[in-house]
């Protein structure tokens, strides 16, 4: 796929390669519609989407250009060959009061292999939200099967905890201990800490969270993240 992309990088305008980006995940996210559920996307609908969506994706990319310099930001790094990386992230909504959780799983290609979205009404902090978010990502990439895996978070809190194994006589204390269990059941697992600016695709699908009644999940993710998906992609792809 590397390969691919970097040849077309060579002959292809940047508009041509961003389409070109946003049709493959479409067509992906049609192969996988149909392996799932059976329901086949017609060809005019995937264009139709991808057109739609690399619109987005330049009006998006555009006022970031236009807007102040700002410090050189950390994209999301792929895993190795052969693992998978689960990014997570919880939204608070004040007006709502309640909790978005999201979780993402992709592998070394940048392809999103499932995700997970749900909401939560609890008075809990910020940190327990966000590790109740890293196990249910933790538990989903069990469910699936994987075996070794990367679980990463923003929350630098949650992070630093499991990785130095802190004891906490909280609830926060027990969120740990619930994660580290789900973990104890991978061959090999690995804690790690991003900055938001490497974990928009899964930030953006906490923040669809909100607007839902009950837990989602998705064969790939729901096309409102596929934009961020992309853009990730590109990065990877091009780097």
């Amino acid at each position: 796929m590397k390969e691919l992309l970097l040849s077309a990088s060579d002959c292809l305008k940047t508009e041509e390669l961003e389409f070109m980006c946003i049709l493959m995940w479409r067509l992906w996210f049609r192969r996988n519609k149909w392996k799932h559920e059976k329901q086949w996307l017609d060809d005019e609908a995937c264009l139709g989407w991808a057109c739609q969506h690399l619109s987005d994706y330049q009006q998006f990319h555009n006022k970031k250009h236009h807007s102040p310099a700002k410090t050189p930001t950390m994209p999301w790094v792929a895993p190795v060959m052969g693992t998978v990386k689960v990014n997570t992230d919880a939204a608070w909504c004040s007006q709502k009061k309640k909790f978005g959780l999201g979780a993402v799983i992709r592998d070394s290609n940048g392809s999103v292999l499932a995700s997970v979205a749900l909401p939560v009404y609890a008075p809990v902090t910020v940190a327990v939200a966000e590790g109740w978010a890293l196990k249910r990502g933790a538990t989903l990439a069990r469910q699936m099967g994987f075996s070794t895996v990367t679980l990463e978070s923003d929350c630098l809190e949650v992070i630093k905890a499991l990785v130095h194994q802190t004891k906490f006589n909280s609830e926060l204390g027990h969120v740990l201990d619930g994660i580290s269990d789900v973990c104890s059941t991978f061959d090999k697992h690995i804690f790690s800490h991003t900055p938001r600016s490497g974990n928009q695709v899964v930030h953006n699908l906490a923040k669809i969270a909100l607007a839902i009644d009950y837990e989602q999940t998705w064969p790939t993710g729901p096309t409102c993240i596929a934009t961020f998906v992309v853009a990730d992609f590109q990065h990877i792809s091009l780097s």
